[in-house]
């Protein structure tokens, strides 16, 4: 498989499954578009990636949930490369407030903002270019879009993401481009620490985390990596609008509510 003269746009890429999805792809000769808000993990990550593939990254520090930096994202993208033929979606946060905190509301809008208006907008203003690529996108879910999880928003925001998926695979079918979904279980990155969860809780989690799948075992990025790169190759001509899991069987058996990709 490769994807020589493809220019892949890679959102989140400075860690987690962003990262390890911008380092498979530049292994597979991809042309690539990173995007993160963290200006030293994606320089990092953009560093790796050409020793990988041996050639120039594009970089863009940029905030996601404003509309005007999406928007020149894409068009520097384009400049750059004359094309963007694959965008995949893993920019994602998530957060720790219950329905019963009096905060909760303020952290449930800074969510949503990111893991679900940010994909709208960023597939309103990248949708012309995949038109004219007969293009991709692959969007980054989670198990918890269909069960609990600590964070409120963050389950919400991922179940709505999943129809927005199967809702954009049919309104650009007409147009050549596939829209996809992955839904991975709990991979150990670093964004619970990012949300301000204490260590030791999240030494918890990475501990129990295998007994909560059929598998008893975590997902690791790099398989989602390879998903994404199957999804969107030339051998997934015939798929669109699918929902990808690769959670080890967790949403085959029972789990308490602590898990998020």
């Amino acid at each position: 498989m490769t994807f020589i003269n493809k220019v892949v746009l890679v959102t989140g890429a400075g860690s987690g499954i962003g990262e390890a999805i911008a380092k498979h792809f530049a292994k597979l000769s991809a042309r690539l578009s990173l995007v993160d808000v963290n200006s030293g993990n994606l320089k990092k990550t953009a560093e790796a990636c050409e020793k990988l593939s041996r050639s120039k990254v594009f970089t863009t520090v940029t905030d996601l949930t404003n509309d005007e930096d999406i928007r020149s994202l894409i068009a520097k993208t384009a400049k750059e490369y004359g094309r963007i033929d694959i965008v995949i979606n893993c920019a994602a946060t998530i957060g720790t407030k219950t329905i019963t905190d009096p905060d909760m509301i303020q952290e449930f809008d800074q969510i949503l903002a990111l893991n679900l208006r940010s994909v709208v907008s960023l597939t309103c203003a990248v949708a012309p270019e995949l038109i004219k690529s007969k293009g991709s996108m692959i969007n980054i879910s989670s198990v918890t879009s269909s069960l609990p999880s600590i964070s409120l928003g963050y389950s919400v925001s991922k179940a709505a993401l999943c129809h927005f998926t199967r809702c954009m695979a049919s309104d650009l079918a007409n147009h050549g481009v596939r829209v996809n979904l992955i839904t991975p279980s709990l991979v150990k990155t670093n964004i619970f620490c990012n949300a301000g969860v204490n260590e030791y809780d999240i030494e918890h989690i990475w501990n129990k985390a295998p007994s909560f799948s059929l598998l008893n075992r975590m997902v690791k990025a790099e398989e989602v990596a390879e998903v994404a790169a199957f999804l969107a190759s030339d051998k997934a001509i015939g798929i669109t609008g699918a929902d990808y899991k690769i959670d080890c069987g967790m949403s085959l058996k029972r789990t308490p509510d602590i898990l998020i990709a």
